[in-house]
């Protein structure tokens, strides 16, 4: 199937798949580090689709303040402990929903709450914070800044989010000296790359927020680190179209940490065998090579080390959405957006540039122009996940994917993605 018969497959399978009926939420998280990189909880991002009422720009103040009924209808309607993992949740909020009798219903376990500064810092916040602060709320401070009234802001609050795009640095060190004098956390937020996450953490920061660990340390970069060429060697491998059984097993084979992974989950109680599977070909055989060579991917893809957690759980959210967005193509056109999906964050997997990585694999054209500019079919399907991802609904292109559909892949990714996850982690 060339570029041009792909991408009218694409548009044809979003166009034709069915409306969404009734109240629909759009939904995504943004997660918060801590210094080790692992999660300490979740931004959740919400908007209303349209077909129900205005759009609400996430970025934007509207769209930092969702509405009350958004807020809650969300928070009855999902399980959010399932979705962040048992992470901390946090709901940003506005003036008028923190004085209604509705804030109320936010306490909860690992529930939080940011309230950004244009609400003022009147007698009536600063009351309905103790509230939420003494029914174990946690209070964020959200685009800080300093104004008349905000140290009794600050009495009440767990956390203070610092924008570092919007502020210079000096004023930065300053506020976080100035910020001492209160027992809060400090957030960095809107860290774009490895250099500002560098920096905040050594100006004291607690938490971390941002895309920067979807960015590479080195972005100059003539060969990959000797570490990283055995993996991609087995990429390369397992991506070739004509791999037979007796090269996936040649393969997989030359890896013993891959070849012991394997045999372990072909005879684990998932699959419920009546024999034990004792070679790679008979896992071929039982599996399927689609199945073994997928799930080699993920294998790879998860292996490092020094992967951070969220890294593998967004490669495989990603790899999951691009799947189901076309359901209706052909098995090969949904592998290979899968492994689109899934490969998007090799930047950040092998710390190299990614169009470094693209040179040394042996890619059709379509995966990657998609890997390296987002262009072509399978570029603007991954263009059209990332965006959901991020929260930014309003640049997604509707003639292609409907931000509905979009939302609701969005949220059975996240579920697979965990499942997987665990199923990864109890392996290693």
């Amino acid at each position: 199937m060339n570029n041009l018969e792909t991408g009218d497959a694409l548009a044809k399978a979003a166009a034709t798949a069915p409306d969404s009926k009734g109240h629909q939420v759009h939904f995504a998280r943004q997660p918060i580090f801590d210094g080790r990189l692992e999660v300490y909880g979740y931004e959740m991002l919400f908007r209303e689709s349209p077909q129900n009422e205005a759009a609400i720009t996430p970025g934007s103040q509207a769209g930092k303040i969702a509405t009350a009924r958004v807020m809650l209808n969300s928070i009855m309607d999902l399980d959010v402990e399932k979705l962040t993992e048992g992470k901390m949740a946090f709901f940003n909020l506005s003036r008028e929903f923190l004085l209604d009798d509705n804030g109320l219903l936010l306490n909860g376990t690992n529930i939080g709450v940011e309230l950004l500064s244009s609400a003022g810092t009147g007698s009536e916040v600063v009351r309905a914070l103790e509230v939420l602060a003494l029914q174990g709320v946690v209070i964020a401070l959200d685009d800080f800044s300093w104004q008349a009234g905000i140290e009794q802001l600050l009495d009440s609050a767990a956390l203070v989010k610092l924008d570092i795009q919007k502020a210079d640095r000096a004023w930065l060190a300053s506020t976080i000296i100035r910020l001492r004098n209160w027992p809060v956390k400090l957030v960095a937020q809107k860290v774009e790359t490895q250099e500002e996450f560098a920096w905040c953490k050594a100006q004291g920061f607690d938490y971390f927020q941002g895309y920067f660990l979807c960015k590479p340390t080195v972005v100059e970069q003539q060969r990959l680190p000797d570490s990283k060429i055995n993996t991609l060697r087995l990429i390369a491998e397992l991506q070739k179209p004509d791999i037979t059984p007796e090269d996936l097993e040649a393969v997989i084979r030359n890896d013993m940490a891959l070849h012991y992974r394997l045999l372990r989950t072909v005879n684990s109680t998932y699959y419920g065998l009546s024999v034990e599977v004792k070679s790679i070909g008979h896992a071929v055989v039982i599996l399927g090579m689609a199945t073994v060579k997928r799930w080699a991917h993920l294998q790879l893809v998860a292996g490092s080390d020094d992967t951070p957690a969220e890294i593998i759980r967004q490669a495989l959210i990603r790899a999951r959405m691009c799947e189901q967005l076309i359901p209706t193509l052909p098995k090969e056109t949904r592998d290979t957006a899968f492994t689109t999906g899934m490969f998007s964050l090799l930047e950040a997997i092998l710390d190299s540039p990614m169009t470094l990585i693209v040179s040394q694999l042996p890619l059709d054209q379509d995966m990657a122009d998609a890997l390296t500019r987002h262009e072509g079919p399978f570029g603007r399907l991954l263009k059209a996940v990332i965006a959901y991802e991020q929260g930014q609904w309003d640049e997604l292109d509707n003639s292609l994917f409907s931000t509905d559909d979009l939302a609701a892949c969005y949220l059975e990714a996240v579920q697979w993605a965990r499942e997987q996850f665990d199923e990864l982690s109890r392996e290693t």
